[in-house]
């Protein structure tokens, strides 16, 4: 082989080292910087996007509950004014709406137990009778008066129910006699019922507590 081919094999290789120089440590480092580039960014714009759409969802839940408190408040502030006017059947549906916005709230549901009781009172009232126990239960009752004479003892108990107490009336017999107790409350210790009689000394000096 004479020497020109000997110097041109030379500066192919050479040539084609310097391109493999060029690709593995500028052009593909380039290339794969840029690949990476364009990954963070495309992550990146994903994140924001997924955030825009969690802040979006959240401002969107927020003014919802807003609404819902607002809604809630309102039907709450109408039914307690038809509570106070004894406007039952207004109240009622009220009172249900709300807690049917809200139904681990326990206003509205308290105040549909006590509708409901009021609603009770008014129709025993309305119909003159009076609840009566007429068997041992257990139950510790407080006692606002005591009489042998059952009339006395009714017309007793409709006056206390015109005044919006709920009450009952306990056929107890003792010794000798059939006695007539007018009853307010009763609760399953002696000690809950000697605290609630203290809020009816005003009503009755001889009230006491009834294990009946």
């Amino acid at each position: 082989m004479s020497r020109t081919p000997k110097i041109i094999v030379i500066v192919l290789l050479v040539i084609a080292g310097l391109a493999g120089s060029l690709y593995w440590f500028v052009y593909k480092p380039e290339q794969e910087a840029k690949e990476k580039a364009r990954l963070e960014e495309e992550e990146k714009a994903r994140l924001e996007q997924i955030a825009n759409e969690e802040a979006e969802a959240n401002a969107k839940a927020l003014a919802a509950q807003n609404k819902a408190k607002t809604t809630y408040d309102s039907l709450l502030a109408n039914a307690d004014a038809a509570f106070e006017q004894q406007n039952w059947e207004v109240a009622r549906p009220l009172y249900t709406s709300a807690l049917e916005i809200f139904p681990t709230e326990p206003y509205p549901r308290d105040q549909l137990t006590a509708l409901e009781q009021k609603v009770a009172l008014a129709a025993r009232l309305a119909a003159g009778i009076i609840e009566e126990v007429t068997s041992a239960t257990g139950r510790y009752y407080v006692i606002l008066s005591s009489s042998v004479d059952g009339d006395l003892a009714k017309d007793y108990a409709l006056k206390l129910l015109k005044d919006g107490t709920d009450v009952k009336i306990i056929r107890h017999y003792a010794p000798d006699h059939l006695y007539y107790r007018v009853a307010v409350e009763d609760f399953d210790t002696p000690e809950a019922a000697k605290s609630a009689s203290e809020t009816y000394l005003s009503t009755s000096s001889g009230v006491w507590v009834l294990k009946y």
